[in-house]
């Protein structure tokens, strides 16, 4: 034994074992590299995509969702990963320093470095990192299988996956506590857990047992953790590499923002119909799902009882990368065409997935060969386009009635040579919807009370954004070029916004066109800019008790989710409460991705969503008039939320102002 804390390398090992374990070792990462080079051609047998750089962002995003699970760690779940994740990391670390001192150090250098305190320090650290990571695994078993989170998978694949690696940590608790009770250093206290074992291993075996035993536990613990070393590319362990490398190569342009299909005239192919349409950054995103279930948990869609389960998709066309010989049709065969119409491209799934999966995207490009190539629509969705097509709005309206809703208010109306602050981008909803109108109309009010200098552009007509992400991507493009041709005949500063719809559009998605670089401010950033500089002072006669719900297309997709909080509490007489689900985490009013105008026979998203509001205030704040909309006809015939007040933010705003 020595006189020093220093770390007993190959303590009573004999050489043909030390031989064995540095032959299997080679072997074993010799496997896994192929294993993983093997992954990356898969990857790279998709589609070139050309993807920015930007090595410090990624860098970034990598440590904060990769390593500091900045996306986890508010859960249960999170926490128990957190635990896994880390302490694996510390016992990976540990061995890498083990190799370092001795293969290095001893062999090469004749110095050793893990000794004395440095020593004590790496024994208590790894002991504490193996603990963390059993008891992760055994909360992460009692999720799964006691408790039965329905988006889990409970079979014998996972009691392998969760029971192999606690073997792992757990036979080299039992090797350390072998050697500890056969040599008993003074220092054996700096291996907690080790030491625990060693006082049991004492009570049970001889001195000449204990070496036997070590030997045999020995080989046990370095031949299980060079077969899972050499496993990891071929098992649910892949993610381990995957999920950071897919986390690294994440979208860093506006959330949410569709790929442009450049010169549409000139294609033959439109969108995904067969898988090797996908790109290199598609495929990785289906290889590096880690089969957590977030996205399942807080789809709006397969809550409502749609044929759409985000992780079912994932993992359908995972198997497929891996089955190159399944010649079934894509669309249609492999995946549900039911299923690609039932998603409302809300981004809840994009901001729960820990991997960064970007789902919406890969629907919306297999949705594209629907519409594009098949001229295969829902109910309902043909007829709102074709009247986008032809009179430039869903609803089918007379384009010359669009500024009818202020008829009485003498509208400012955009002119050539005549600059303005505001361009009032009033959108299809409040033009036409009687209910919605009611928005635009509250705006106007907060505009003249601030003393804003606004105009309307009279030829106005539906920005596309619905068409977009039904797959419709040519009615988009036409709707795009038009309406920046006509927003470049007037001078202003910034477009205003008032519908999320809208403001993603024209700010996120309208600079891919050329010319489509404008300055554009949602209505919720511009009245807090009207309140907080004094312009307005909102204050209501009747106290009055709101639950606000937020837009898909500000929260998540614009990560506004304070401003609009800002505007209630600054509202004199206003008191706010929070619902459940809230911020970005909030569930889908169920209007989005072309939903609004389709005929569905599932319970209806808005209901439930309604539902969950209800259990907070009777009044609902929104902030969007697709929400406005569909709230409105959840109440409908239904006896529990008929007498709810829906009121969208501009119209309480207004109503505070004096007239």
């Amino acid at each position: 034994m020595y006189d020093m804390p220093i770390r007993p390398a190959f303590w009573n090992i004999p050489f043909w074992a030390q031989v064995g374990l540095y032959a299997l070792g080679f072997v074993a990462v010799a496997v896994c590299i192929w294993g993983i080079c093997r992954c990356v051609k898969l990857w790279k047998e998709g589609k070139v995509e050309t993807l920015p750089a930007e090595r410090k962002l990624r860098l970034e995003g990598l440590w904060r969702d990769a390593f500091m699970h900045r996306r986890l760690l508010k859960t249960p779940s999170g926490l128990i990963h957190f635990a896994i994740f880390w302490g694996f990391l510390f016992l990976f670390f540990g061995t890498a320093t083990a190799v370092l001192d001795w293969d290095i150090g001893h062999y090469l250098f004749d110095a050793r470095f893990l000794k004395g305190n440095t020593y004590l320090a790496y024994k208590l650290i790894l002991d504490i990192a193996g603990l963390a990571a059993f008891v992760g695994l055994v909360a992460a078993a009692i999720r799964r299988f006691v408790l039965r989170k329905k988006t889990l998978e409970r079979s014998w694949r996972f009691i392998w996956i969760l029971s192999s690696l606690a073997a792992i940590i757990l036979t080299g608790f039992i090797v350390e506590g072998l050697r500890l009770a056969a040599e008993a250093p003074a220092w054996a206290h700096f291996s907690p857990v080790g030491n625990c074992f060693a006082m049991l291993f004492n009570e049970l075996f001889t001195a000449e047992q204990l070496y036997g035993a070590h030997l045999t536990w020995w080989i046990v613990h370095a031949v299980a953790a060079l077969v899972f070393v050499a496993l990891i590319p071929f098992t649910y362990f892949g993610h381990m590499f995957k999920a950071p490398t897919n986390i690294y190569w994440r979208k860093l342009g506006p959330k949410g923002r569709i790929e442009k299909i450049n010169d549409i005239e000139e294609q033959e192919e439109f969108g995904v119909s067969r898988f090797d349409q996908f790109t290199a950054k598609q495929r990785l995103d289906f290889d590096a799902c880690t089969e957590c279930g977030r996205c399942s948990e807080v789809c709006p869609a397969r809550r409502a009882g749609s044929p759409l389960d985000p992780k079912a998709l994932v993992m359908q066309l995972k198997a497929r990368l891996h089955n190159p010989g399944d010649d079934r049709e894509l669309v249609g065969g492999i995946i549900d065409k039911d299923a690609l119409w039932s998603c409302t491209t809300c981004g809840a799934c994009v901001q729960a997935c820990p991997a960064r999966l970007d789902l919406p995207r890969t629907i919306v490009d297999m949705r594209r060969h629907l519409a594009l190539e098949e001229g295969d629509f829902p109910p309902g969705l043909a007829k709102a386009l074709q009247n986008t097509q032809t009179v430039g709005n869903p609803w089918g309206m007379d384009p010359a009635n669009r500024l009818d809703w202020g008829k009485d208010l003498n509208l400012p109306i955009a002119k050539e040579g005549e600059p303005v602050d505001f361009l009032y981008w009033v959108g299809c909803s409040a033009s036409y919807d009687r209910r919605a109108q009611k928005i635009a109309r509250s705006m106007v009010k907060i505009l003249r009370a601030a003393g804003v200098s606004f105009a309307i552009m009279q030829e106005e007509r539906c920005h596309g954004d619905f068409a977009r992400r039904s797959g419709e991507e040519y009615t988009y493009q036409l709707a795009a070029m038009e309406n920046i041709e006509n927003l470049h005949k007037y001078q202003f500063k910034r477009i205003l916004a008032h519908c999320p719809h809208c403001f993603n559009t024209l700010k996120n998605e309208y600079p891919q066109f050329e010319g489509g670089q404008f300055t554009v401010i949602s209505h919720t950033q511009l009245i807090l800019e009207l309140i907080q500089s004094g312009r307005i002072k909102p204050k209501l006669a009747q106290p009055e008790k709101i639950v606000f719900h937020d837009p898909c297309y500000m929260a998540r997709y614009n990560n506004s989710v304070g401003t609009s909080r800002k505007i209630f509490d600054s509202i004199e007489g206003l008191s706010r409460v929070e619902s459940i689900e809230r911020g970005k985490a909030a569930m889908c009013c169920g209007a989005g991705g072309g939903q609004m105008w389709m005929e569905s026979t599932t319970k209806k998203i808005n209901f439930i969503r309604l539902t969950d509001l209800r259990k907070s205030a009777s009044t609902v704040a929104v902030a969007c008039p697709h929400c406005l909309t569909m709230f409105e006809s959840a109440m409908v015939g239904d006896k529990v939320l008929n007498g709810m007040e829906i009121e969208e933010l501009s119209e309480i705003v207004a109503k505070g102002l004096e007239d």
